[in-house]
This record gives C-alpha cells, sequence and structure tokens, in this order.
C-alpha cells in the first residue's frame, strides 16, 4: 500500500461518525445535492452527513460529479454530445 492510499485509509478511520449514510441512501439523495447546489444553497451545511459520505466514498462521489457536470450543461442550455459524456466518465 502506497503512502497516499495510506493516509486516506486512516483519516477515513479518524473521520468516521456514529451515524453515517449508507451508498444507497447518499444515491437516492445525491441528485437533490446537486440541485442545491446548482441553485446557490450551501448543500454541504443542508445535508451534511451526505457531504461527508461524499468525502470518504469515491463510487459516490464520482456518481456526485456526473451529476454535476450533466447540471452545468443543461444550465448552460445544450445537450452534451456524445463525446461530452464519454469524456465526463473517463
Amino acid at each position: 500500500m502506497n503512502r497516499e492510499r495510506f493516509d486516506t485509509w486512516l483519516r477515513n478511520i479518524y473521520e468516521t461518525q456514529d451515524v453515517e449514510i449508507s451508498c444507497t441512501e447518499c444515491f437516492d439523495l445525491v441528485s437533490n445535492f446537486v440541485e442545491l447546489e446548482v441553485s446557490g444553497e450551501n448543500a454541504a451545511a443542508k445535508m451534511p452527513q451526505l457531504k461527508h459520505h461524499l468525502d470518504q466514498c469515491q463510487a459516490c462521489r464520482d456518481e456526485y460529479e456526473a451529476l454535476r457536470v450533466l447540471a452545468r450543461w443543461e444550465n448552460e442550455g445544450g445537450a452534451p454530445s456524445l463525446d461530452d459524456l464519454r469524456n465526463s466518465i473517463r
């Protein structure tokens, strides 16, 4: 295990909370989180457990990032091209 991965692992253990949401709960709520961000609200303050989960879980963070990209494209008024979609998941 390399040093960076080990440090991340230790940080995640240290930051574990007594009550956390699961990946399933996160996937159910992440679109609401993105909508709050897009509307200019402080999503992290309104949904702190979700923010905490996103900080610790790469799979959920990837889903969040993909939704953010789609929301940005939607706000810009243009549908993404197939190439844009492919590049967003790489």
